[in-house]
């Protein structure tokens, strides 16, 4: 076998066992968390605050369109011509 070979084939053989290890790992993480009990316990306190941030966020949503309405309204007022008299 010429060395160009050899060496084509131990780059593929170690490659496949870095990606064996690189998908075993998480799997097998999986399977440990499924046999100790399933998925961690929800922890109230942080849900608790991530629905006041959800609130937060809305609140600010708001008040966001409510300074794009009036800008809006001042930039529109700005751009019409100065009223005449009739």
């Amino acid at each position: 076998m010429p060395h160009e070979e050899f060496i084509a084939m131990m780059m593929l053989l170690s490659s496949g066992i870095a990606l064996v290890f690189f998908f075993a790992v998480p799997v097998r993480k999986a399977l440990l968390r499924k046999l100790e009990g399933g998925a961690p316990q929800q922890d109230t306190h942080l849900l608790e605050d991530v629905d006041g941030l959800r609130e937060r966020v809305g609140e600010l949503e708001e008040r966001l369109d409510f300074a794009e309405r009036l800008i809006a309204q001042q930039r529109d007022a700005s751009a019409l011509p100065p009223g005449g008299s009739r």
